[in-house]
């Protein structure tokens, strides 16, 4: 796999950036290909991030989504990290129908066995035709893990040594408590079908009693660092969205639904009223537009950026209030790279802060977090180490597991 790396936004340096392909195509490749998918569980309370389409319009009554088939063939290895905190991080190997889980707590100098805390997918194994779908999971936590073995849910709340069934030990609550985390999760989600929340002294999860608020299923969740929880929801391959904010640990929702003229590609809140919206155009010749609202979702205006359309995009706010992307930069494959851009004037323009290793297909950012993937070792074709930064001004490195 090629090297990421991130640097400031040039736009005439990318002009030349390729159409973005539709997302059903692109989650099947993030997910088939062999990579480093990196995702953050944020040490705040979460709000679920959603991306959206444009334009915006009154959300129809709230609906428990229903999940699409994934038709893409499994493979049979893959590797992927969650960081859970600054120091902290969860690989996840995946051979086959089996997921071995392995946890640091010393940004990747030191990492447990995966022998001893693993997955066996019965059900998985039992498909003559196996998918990506036969196996998804997601890292809630240092401690918290779920699993979908082919529709099934499954719930470790101890690394990885024991599971149960999802559907019962998900504790139901009308609110996330107000000591419990959401979930941070982007990009179709993983095994998530719902919002979720975990209570870290004990990886205790919790779901929510009342209705989704939209029909589709969940695409991502954003937190906000004042607890407020931004979601999107979004059927693969196809355009239109439901944009959903919840002020009240996910009591009640504000829903916006997107047209068909676009398809999202990320959803970040600043706090209850401020928030960013990333879209794609659904159609060739169409430009890429980043939105802003000040009222909490009511009113969105084009923050004018001039952003090129191509298919990597990842957006967070950073720890000071700025705007982090990582994108591809420019250049062909195997030797293009990966960049971060940052905006400080409420996405109006954005600047190359770094360029440091290949494009990968897998989540680069969370909230308050964004990385970089380092070179390679020559010997997997992985990368091995991670650059991130809070502000894309300091930065620290995370070893990534042997």
């Amino acid at each position: 796999m090629p090297d990421r790396e991130f640097s400031g936004f040039d736009v005439e340096a990318i002009a030349e950036a390729v159409r973005q392909p539709p997302l059903g195509e692109l989650r099947s490749t993030a997910r088939t290909r062999r990579h480093r998918s990196v995702a953050m569980v944020a040490t705040a309370l979460v709000a679920l991030a959603g991306v959206t389409a444009v334009p915006l319009a009154s959300g129809p009554d709230r609906a428990h989504p229903v999940a699409p088939p994934e038709p893409s063939t499994r493979p049979d290895h893959s590797s992927d990290f969650t960081l859970t905190g600054p120091d902290s991080g969860v690989d996840v190997r995946r051979e086959g129908c089996v997921l071995r889980f392995a946890l640091t707590d010393d940004r990747g100098r030191s990492w447990s066995s995966g022998d001893r805390t693993r997955f066996q997918g019965t059900r998985c194994e039992a498909n003559p035709a196996p998918t990506v779908g036969d196996l998804e999971f997601s890292v809630l936590s240092d401690r918290s893990y779920l699993v979908s073995d082919a529709g099934l849910p499954r719930l470790s709340t101890d690394y990885g040594r024991t599971w149960r069934d999802g559907n019962e030990a998900i504790v139901a609550v009308p609110t996330f408590p107000a000591t419990a985390r959401a979930v941070f999760c982007g990009f179709g989600c993983g095994a998530l079908r719902e919002p979720l929340a975990v209570e870290p002294s004990t990886g205790t999860v919790y779901r929510l009693t009342g209705p989704a608020p939209s029909w589709r299923p969940l695409f991502s969740l954003y937190p906000s660092t004042d607890g407020t929880i931004w979601t999107t929801y979004q059927m693969p391959g196809t355009s239109g969205a439901t944009v959903a904010r919840s002020a009240d640990r996910g009591a009640t929702w504000t829903t916006w639904e997107v047209g068909a003229d676009a398809s999202v590609v990320a959803v970040v809140g600043v706090d209850d009223r401020e928030g960013y919206l990333l879209t794609e155009p659904s159609t060739a010749g169409g430009a890429m537009r980043l939105l802003r609202t000040a009222d909490g979702g009511e009113t969105w205006a084009d923050t004018g950026a001039d952003l090129p359309t191509q298919a990597h995009w990842d957006l967070t706010v950073g720890s000071d209030g700025s705007l982090l992307a990582i994108t591809a930069g420019a250049g062909t494959e195997p030797n293009r790279l990966a960049r971060l851009l940052v905006s400080r004037d409420d996405g109006r323009h954005f600047t190359v802060a770094r360029e440091y290793g290949p494009v990968v297909g897998a989540l680069s950012v969370a909230p308050g977090y964004a990385w970089l993937f380092g070179p390679d070792d020559g010997s997997t074709g992985e990368p091995d180490h991670l650059l991130v930064t809070t502000d894309a001004t300091t930065w620290s490195r995370f070893t990534l597991a042997p």
